[in-house]
């Protein structure tokens, strides 16, 4: 199953990553997923804040709780083995809301927030993952800002990689949003290659913690 769920990501988003890295790096994230379990402090599970208070679309309940658990510990330990990231993100997509809203982060703080509209795909590449459920990497962000592909003002001297998490049947459950220190190889897909991996680790904890199933054809 991992190996035919990795191949069809793979071909669909015309990635040139090799497959046993992928593998190995999914065989990572999925155990720490499978794990879930450690001492995390309520607020950094349940955040609230002015942009947005996580209890205000998921229910605050054990399984909640757990799942969210899952979440934090999974993008905590891709991030901390990966060079040269300045922040990292998940977020889930709640077409009821047409919005995007940030699970947990790591490094510089993300938006906690975005609304899924022209405005937003012209200015996050997270939200332009979300609406065409296409993984995009902007290698160097500031040649994308002066080709008029990107607006926002920040990271501009760096990169960003956006992955969709997707369910069976297509459906985007979420988005990993990941900003680097540096521009990246243009060449070279293989930084890619965890936050692929976790995007793949993450279908399952955000299919429970949306309450989807592939027979839905909206959350």
């Amino acid at each position: 199953m991992p190996a035919l769920l990795i191949e069809d990501f793979l071909q669909t988003q015309g990635l040139r990553l090799q497959k046993d890295d992928v593998a190995v790096a999914y065989a990572a994230a999925k155990a720490v997923v499978d794990m879930g379990e450690a001492a995390i402090e309520r607020p950094l599970l349940w955040h609230c804040s002015d942009e947005l208070v996580l209890a205000d679309f998921f229910a605050e309940t054990a399984e909640n709780t757990l799942l969210l658990k899952k979440i934090f510990m999974a993008l905590d330990s891709v991030f901390s083995r990966s060079q040269g990231v300045a922040a990292a993100a998940v977020y889930a997509l709640m077409p009821s809301e047409n919005r995007l809203v940030r699970l947990t982060a790591q490094g510089v703080a993300l938006e906690a927030a975005l609304a899924v509209d022209e405005f937003g795909s012209q200015t996050y590449l997270v939200v332009r993952t979300a609406q065409s459920a296409w993984m995009n990497i902007a290698a160097d962000t500031a040649a994308w800002a002066a080709a008029g592909e990107l607006f926002c003002s920040r990271n501009q001297h760096g990169a960003q990689i956006s992955v969709p998490v997707c369910a069976e049947n297509g459906t985007v459950l979420g988005v990993i949003q990941v900003e680097f220190e540096h521009p990246l190889p243009e060449s070279d897909d293989t930084p890619a290659t965890e936050w692929v991996a976790l995007a793949l680790a993450l279908i399952e904890p955000l299919k429970q913690l949306l309450n989807f199933s592939c027979e839905d054809e909206t959350l």
